[in-house]
């Protein structure tokens, strides 16, 4: 999986160490590299066939994100959070998705009602089929959907940007989760709550989202 990803992600003509980053955003969010698993330059560098220098940018690209940790004399692993980091980390996101929401649900126009529905059709199919790596973007793509309708740009600037640690755990709920198949309802029901432009709603199928995710990864929480 982690070869046909590389492929897929990395392209030459962006700058190397960007490309080589986007795939280990990648191998992070799908659990490839699980948290607190030690990354190694030379195994990366063998894989990408380059020199040590477009590794080390791209690693230290990850550090600054945090989601990375360099540790001193011992090289980079990635971020492993206590329990009460993770649900710290899931609030940020609530907190930028149900404003989102609130935004979303008096600008949303058809056409994006359209984009969200036929994104939630494919969900339910690959959830069928219990393919949680083809469900990530999916479900990425819906929140990235949302804030796109919210009309803030540095509303989806931000959770781009702070929330991507989030990915991580969200893979991790979805693997232990019994109840995969209610995933796509709670996404159906926040995007009729946006189209019914019923802002309450939209929050609340939000914060039912995240409560989801929280649940299944077994933590404490008063979401």
């Amino acid at each position: 999986m982690a070869a046909a990803m590389a492929a897929a992600s990395f392209q030459k003509p962006q700058p190397i160490a960007d490309g080589i980053a986007a795939v280990l955003r990648d191998r992070i969010a799908l659990g490839v590299y699980p948290p607190g698993s030690w990354i190694r330059e030379a195994v990366l560098g063998e894989e990408f066939g380059v020199s040590n220098g477009p590794i080390r940018e791209a690693l230290q690209l990850l550090v600054n994100e945090e989601l990375l940790v360099r540790e001193p004399r011992r090289g980079v692993r990635v971020v492993s959070l206590t329990d009460p980091q993770i649900v710290e980390v899931f609030q940020v996101r609530l907190a930028i998705l149900e404003l989102a929401a609130e935004l979303a649900s008096r600008r949303v126009t058809a056409e994006q009602l359209a984009e969200a529905r036929a994104l939630i059709a494919q969900m339910e199919r690959v959830l069928a089929a219990g393919d949680i790596d083809a469900q990530m973007p999916l479900g990425n793509n819906l929140s990235l959907w949302l804030c796109a309708c919210s009309g803030n740009g540095r509303l989806r600037q931000i959770y781009s940007r702070l929330t991507f640690q989030s990915r991580m755990y969200i893979h991790e709920s979805l693997r232990r989760s019994t109840q995969l198949g209610h995933l796509a309802g709670l996404w159906r029901a926040l995007v009729d709550a946006v189209a019914a432009h019923d802002a309450p709603a939209a929050r609340q199928a939000v914060r039912a989202l995240v409560r989801r995710a929280l649940d299944d990864l077994g933590l404490q929480h008063d979401l």
